[in-house]
């Protein structure tokens, strides 16, 4: 039986990383609340259960988008709504990718595991939920855009940004950008580790529409 609630915050998790890369990229701003909840989420190595990892109040952004990517035809999607949803979709590609090369997973989880015990050790309170300033720091974008620099961008296909010129040649949205793909990676992972496929999103949509309708 398919598991409607945690395939529809992973889900959101993933949407909400697309909708805040692409602000980035077409306004170098973000919404702190948004990026702080899926960032959060990176460190989030033993989790008991979905809400561990994610606070369903901190996912609207990505409910919203569910809503708009997969409630409306194609005619009627906003421009925004057609890069986020293609994003999205390049990401769960990108995602299984890296869950099939042994290496790069593994490579991927020690160095994350490394910096979960950095942070936690200089931020004992980054787990907190709505933590946004401790969570929201150039250090930490730093640190996670990276390790997708690293690891993630040299041995796969590069994702291609589109936006503003302005915003993407600065650095610290580039690290931005990358530490919110690193996250959203995170967020296609717990998806299918949850049930999810892409084959399903089809016969599920109704079901996760629903579920997200009631979280917006």
């Amino acid at each position: 039986m398919a598991d409607i609630k945690s395939e529809t915050i992973a889900l959101a998790a993933l949407f909400q990383c697309c909708t805040q890369i692409q602000r980035i990229a077409t306004t170098g701003y973000f919404d702190e609340r948004a990026v702080a909840s899926v960032i959060r989420s990176l460190i989030v190595t033993d989790p008991k259960t979905i809400d561990d990892i994610y606070q369903e109040s901190d996912l609207v952004v990505g409910f919203k988008q569910i809503l708009d990517s997969f409630g409306k035809g194609d005619m009627s999607k906003a421009a925004d709504t057609i890069v986020i949803t293609k994003m999205a979709l390049k990401l769960i590609t990108l995602a299984h990718n890296v869950e099939g090369n042994d290496k790069v997973f593994n490579r991927m989880s020690d160095e994350i595991d490394a910096l979960t015990r950095a942070i936690t050790t200089d931020h004992p309170d980054f787990l907190t939920y709505g933590n946004t300033q401790v969570v929201n720091t150039e250090e930490n974008f730093h640190l996670f855009g990276s390790l997708y620099q690293s690891i993630i961008s040299p041995n796969f296909a590069k994702l291609i940004i589109y936006g503003e010129e302005r915003c993407l040649r600065e650095v610290s949205n580039q690290e931005k950008i990358r530490a919110l793909l690193l996250a959203g990676i995170r967020a296609v992972i717990l998806w299918r580790q949850v049930g999810g496929r892409r084959r399903f999103l089809v016969f599920r949509r109704k079901a996760i529409l629903e579920y997200a309708r009631a979280h917006v």
